[in-house]
């Protein structure tokens, strides 16, 4: 696949790049130290009962200013894995330390460059969070982090990754992103991902695209394509989303496959909230259609700490009971 938007982020990055050339005072303020944990116990059918680190996530997060240059950096790396190494006969677990970010963010009044060697998905956050509600069954795939829910295609990370947002223009904001996954495959952009959001606070609505070069396949001969399109609004007490995700020329032998999610969150006060959620896969090998239901209740305690009780029954997935604890700042 070529690289459509290597050379506009090689000039972007130039222009963003140029203000520091007559640069006269700089900040570098000390950086804020971020955490979010999510710790509990899950009951999986079929399995033990077990007490759980959903995620232990520790990060920095710094913004460095030279006159009209700025630039944010951006640290996040997760422990969860080295806490529940000896669940899933690990050793020690030291070596479970999995990077989420590792990027910088260069915001000009062109639009915002991003260079990351590691980043949490732009496309989940985006085009999924409408349905992403849930604290144990989450809907992305399981490549990276774990989930309760396996309907869904769309990666919770990526890495390698140059992107390009620009300006808000009446509410709306287009993405592009260039990814390289291995280094030696002669390919320089072996995914190339595109989404457009609309967002007033109110309305939202989103689609996106992703591509990935066949040659990430092995014996593939058509490039894979994964569309989604999004929509949600918050009304005073209620919150109600839903997102399509299709898949078309997929890799490997799990066939091209349509999955959907509709999704609810009702505000009983500013502290108590319920949820609700269905989720259905339709696959063309029927072995692999799914389908299941996820409720869940939570309480704000804080701003800073929250629990939730979730449940959730699937027709093929392992039903599971979680609880949790999450704490952030």
């Amino acid at each position: 696949m070529k690289h459509p938007i290597r050379t506009l982020t090689t000039l972007s990055l130039a222009i963003a790049f140029s203000n520091i050339a007559h640069a006269t005072e700089s900040e570098f303020p000390m950086p804020k130290f971020t955490m979010f944990s999510s710790l509990g116990a899950v009951s999986i059918e079929d399995k033990d009962f077990d007490p759980e680190a959903f995620e232990l996530e520790l990060g920095l997060k710094g913004l460095v200013k030279i006159d009209n240059f700025k630039m944010v950096y951006i640290l996040n790396a997760d422990v969860s894995d080295a806490i529940n190494s000896k669940d899933t006969g690990g050793n020690d677990g030291e070596a479970d330390i999995h990077i989420i970010d590792a990027k910088v963010v260069l915001p000009t009044q062109y639009g915002t460059f991003a260079i990351a060697p590691r980043t949490a998905s732009g496309q989940l956050r985006d085009l999924y969070s409408n349905i992403n509600i849930f604290e144990y069954n989450e809907t992305h795939s399981g490549s990276a982090a774990p989930t309760g829910m396996s309907m869904f295609n769309q990666a919770p990370e990526a890495q390698d990754v140059l992107a390009y947002i620009t300006p808000a223009f009446n509410n709306i904001k287009v993405t592009v992103a260039s990814i390289s996954i291995p280094e030696d495959n002669g390919v320089d952009s072996d995914v190339i991902a595109l989404r457009a959001l609309y967002d007033d606070k109110k309305l939202n609505i989103g689609f996106g695209v992703a591509q990935a070069d066949q040659a990430l396949g092995g014996t593939a001969t058509k490039d894979y394509k994964r569309y989604a399109i999004t929509a949600g609004y918050k009304f005073d007490h209620l919150n109600i989303g839903a997102t399509y995700e299709i898949n078309k020329d997929t890799f490997g032998s799990a066939g091209d496959f349509d999955s959907y999610g509709i999704t609810g969150r009702y505000y009983l006060d500013n502290n108590w909230s319920m949820a609700a959620g269905y989720y259905n896969k339709d696959s063309d090998i029927d072995a692999n259609d799914n389908n299941g239901v996820v409720i869940q209740l939570k309480k704000e305690l804080s701003q800073h700490v929250a629990a939730w009780l979730e449940a959730a029954d699937y027709d093929v997935t392992p039903d599971n009971v979680a609880a949790g604890i999450n704490i952030k700042f």
